[in-house]
């Protein structure tokens, strides 16, 4: 089964033109004196940010060589401080009037949501997270639920048009960076430590997120957990709660300070809390099947053409409609398949399908088989 590789993320950019300007308001006044400029700059245009304003100038003194380094660490500072804030920001540039030890500096941004539509965004989020969290609810249950509710209410837009939360609460749909925002937003108000992680899949840009649950961190991606085409009541988890290595499978992103490291497998994880938290256990079973995790069993696994034969042959014996497993083999599956039922009976046809079985950091795949008998469907 072939999915659609959602993804995309418009990443903010910064020109830098030196030339003469106009006067733009509000603005600031500068004069180069190291860190402390740099702290007043980004303080400033963080507000600027904050409030969506679409200009900001100030007065800098100094060499032009200090104010290009000032600027573009207040710049990148500032948009650093907050992860939505960050995102939301469409593309900004300066233009610098240079006149002696003093330059006029104008700087512009655009925006993927104003402030009134974040307001609502917090609004709205506010009112989804008192429907969908109950009160002793822990963490790892919050997560969920709100992983569930955004792949259940927001759909990929294939038309890439809209990037933000506010398109997917208002419009239903939106593209990686929208999930990633929103994700951002309703975590945040429950109280769970993310992060927003740009880079990218499969050659395009994409976002995503981190979670820190239970005090570990783990990967998470609701784009990818929300495949095209939208399906009405499909949740998936593959890309639920991994580590880096197994979403290094098919994500990849800079190193940074900025990203902490995942590296605690989410099934140990289960496993532990099913016998700690036995008030709960029926809960961290129940996720426990729903992420796949049965798969990683020797029961579950064709290692290769041989032991998948004997799988699909004892399948057949009893009789039955299909047969999930997983395969080791994700790049020879289509081969192997046609040589394992070279030698099967019992059979008029078969059909198949596969996707990325994520909680390895090989390229298995989750394999699902039907048969087709002659003279009935086989077993239920």
């Amino acid at each position: 089964m072939k999915k659609w590789a959602k993804h995309l993320l418009i990443f903010s950019t910064m020109l830098g033109t030196f030339s003469a300007t106009t006067a733009l308001i509000p603005s600031s006044v500068f004069a180069a004196a190291g860190t402390t400029v740099q702290d007043q700059l980004q303080k400033d245009i963080t507000q600027a940010l904050t409030n969506r304003l679409d200009s900001y100038q100030l007065t800098y003194s100094g060499t032009s060589a200090s104010l290009k380094t000032d600027l573009n660490n207040a710049l990148n500072a500032a948009l650093n401080t907050n992860d939505y804030l960050h995102y939301i920001v469409k593309s900004y540039s300066y233009s610098a009037n240079i006149q002696g030890s003093t330059a006029t500096v104008s700087l512009k941004f655009t925006y993927w949501e104003t402030l009134s539509q974040t307001t609502e965004v917090q609004k709205r989020v506010k009112q989804i997270l008192d429907d969908i969290l109950t009160t002793g609810m822990n963490e790892h249950q919050k997560e969920k639920a709100i992983h569930d509710w955004i792949v259940g209410h927001v759909a990929y837009d294939t038309k890439l048009i809209s990037h933000s939360a506010y398109d997917a609460l208002t419009k239903g749909k939106t593209v990686c960076q929208g999930y990633a925002l929103l994700t951002y937003e309703m975590m945040k108000q429950a109280g769970i430590p993310v992060k927003i992680v740009e880079g990218s899949s499969r050659g395009q840009s994409h976002a995503w997120n981190l979670v820190q649950i239970g005090g570990k961190w783990y990967q998470l991606d609701c784009t990818w957990d929300d495949p095209v085409p939208d399906v009405a009541g499909r949740v998936l988890y593959n890309y639920y709660n991994i580590t880096d290595a197994q979403l290094r499978v098919d994500h990849t992103w800079k190193a940074s300070t900025a990203y902490p490291t995942a590296t605690t497998a989410y099934n140990e994880t289960l496993t532990s809390l099913a016998t700690t938290d036995t008030a709960n256990a029926t809960f961290y079973n129940k996720l426990y099947q729903s992420m796949g995790y049965s798969y990683l069993s020797e029961a579950n696994t064709a290692t290769n053409v041989q032991t998948l034969t004997n799988k699909l042959r004892a399948a057949i014996d009893n009789r039955q409609q299909s047969l999930t497993l997983r395969y080791t083999n994700g790049t020879t599956v289509t081969a192997d398949l046609k040589k394992a039922f070279a030698t099967q009976k019992g059979i008029t046809s078969y059909s198949y399908t596969q996707e990325a079985f994520t909680r390895t950091t090989t390229n298995d795949k989750l394999l699902t088989v039907n048969f087709n008998y002659s003279g009935n469907n086989g077993k239920q």
